[in-house]
């Protein structure tokens, strides 16, 4: 299998209400897009993570605000589930039973830092995943993300872990990067656009590769397109061409989108299919 897509019916119904209205529309663009009707493509459903792994982690006090506080509370079930598509489809490109995947979620999870999270995100799903595959004999991670905002949550993860590299895309005018902690930030301002996006992507993407990581996780937000809430001034024509940047930059390596920021439905129905297309080689 090329491409496994983790779904579940709850991140369009009971996921976060700025993040949701995205959701069912684009996977029903994905099923129209014929993607699905082969084996290259195929749906799992999500499962709830594991508390033990989630409260790993996360600090006791981090945990009992996201059961204690209503709104956090209200979208406490929704987020173990996030999570758990995380965990699932990164699972399945460790196995070697998927060569990419695609997550969806219904709650975001870059700006969960340990102790503390904000901008729709309550744990972050890709620090758990990464803990997980650890667990599993990985060592090594590339994180490209590719959200507006800056990822602050994850680099509080792993600021410090030279085992992970890390990307962070953001609206910053200036740039920089900490080879010794393998720390890449990005700024290119509120109103970049497709050339200078996929151009600095690209540049980064080549200094990344050489990094002997064993999975990408790409933490994908689509609301850095011009009519969604980000600020970038994208178009849907970038998304698939980030995804084959991605793609050929990571050779044979395992990659695994992860859904994050974006409202928008007609952007995600056209963006999300036309990436999976490419991970499958479409």
């Amino acid at each position: 299998m090329k491409v496994a897509v983790i779904y579940h019916e709850d991140f369009g119904s009971k996921g976060h209400s700025v993040l949701r209205p995205r959701i069912k529309p684009s996977f029903e663009a994905l099923r129209r897009s014929g993607l699905l009707e082969g084996e290259d493509v195929q749906v799992f459903s999500a499962e709830a993570a594991p508390l033990s792994l989630v409260e790993r982690a996360h600090t006791p006090e981090h945990m009992e605000a996201m059961k204690a506080e209503s709104y956090n509370r209200m979208y406490h079930d929704v987020a173990l589930l996030s999570v758990g598509s995380v965990l699932k489809a990164s699972e399945m490109v460790a196995k070697g039973e998927a060569e990419r995947s695609f997550a969806y979620t219904g709650t975001a999870g870059h700006h969960a830092s340990p102790g503390s999270c904000w901008g729709f995100c309550y744990y972050n799903d890709v620090a758990i995943a990464i803990s997980n595959l650890r667990d599993m004999g990985l060592e090594r991670f590339l994180i490209v993300d590719v959200d507006p905002h800056f990822g602050d949550g994850t680099r509080n993860f792993f600021g410090d872990d030279p085992d992970v590299y890390h990307v962070n895309f953001n609206h910053q005018e200036s740039s920089n990067f900490d080879d010794k902690r393998r720390n890449h930030d990005i700024g290119i301002g509120f109103d970049a656009d497709d050339e200078t996006f996929l151009r600095v992507l690209s540049a980064a993407m080549d200094m990344a590769k050489e990094f002997d990581f064993q999975i990408c996780f790409v933490i994908f937000g689509h609301d850095s397109h011009a009519d969604d809430y980000g600020g970038f001034e994208l178009s849907s024509a970038v998304y698939p061409k980030m995804a084959r940047i991605i793609k050929e930059a990571c050779g044979e390596r395992g990659i695994v989108f992860v859904l994050s920021g974006g409202s928008v439905p007609d952007v995600a129905s056209k963006a999300i299919p036309e990436v999976i297309a490419v991970l499958a080689g479409r």
